[in-house]
């Protein structure tokens, strides 16, 4: 084989080379040009749907509902009939709960909202609906 044969084949395969790795890089840079997940506006779920009477079944007015564990602060809690309600909106997760109303025994309890906070989309959860009766004092 002459000089000029050899040459012509080592350019080749130089070219081949310098092409299947100039693919190879771009197949794996495609990954990183792709935008970022963007999280859409979500509103937040209603996590509990809490239906307070008192012990006789009337609703009970002035319910304060305070709140810790997979949230914390109060929770919006609405008179009328038949009952009074409390809506806590939130994520998946143990929340625990304690009822307050005038002349009334106070409650604790716990409640476990299970649901799923995908990556890129909105939070889903399966609303939990309790029901709960205050002793007068």
């Amino acid at each position: 084989m002459d000089s000029a044969a050899v040459k012509k084949t080592t350019d080749g395969r130089r070219g081949f080379a310098g092409l299947t790795l100039l693919a190879c890089v771009s197949v794996g840079c495609r990954h990183q040009t792709e935008p970022d997940c963007v999280m859409p506006p979500c509103p937040l779920p209603v996590a509990i749907m809490l239906s307070v009477t008192s012990a006789a079944g009337d609703p009970v007015p002035g319910v304060t509902l305070t709140l810790s564990g997979a949230a914390s602060g109060s929770a919006q809690c609405t008179d009328g009939a038949p009952a009074t309600l409390c809506f806590v909106p939130g994520m998946p997760g143990t929340y625990n709960l304690q009822l307050a109303a005038a002349g009334f025994q106070g409650k604790t309890l716990s409640v476990v909202v299970p649901g799923s906070t995908p990556q890129c989309a909105c939070a889903s959860v399966e609303t939990q609906q309790v029901s709960v009766a205050l002793t007068p004092r």
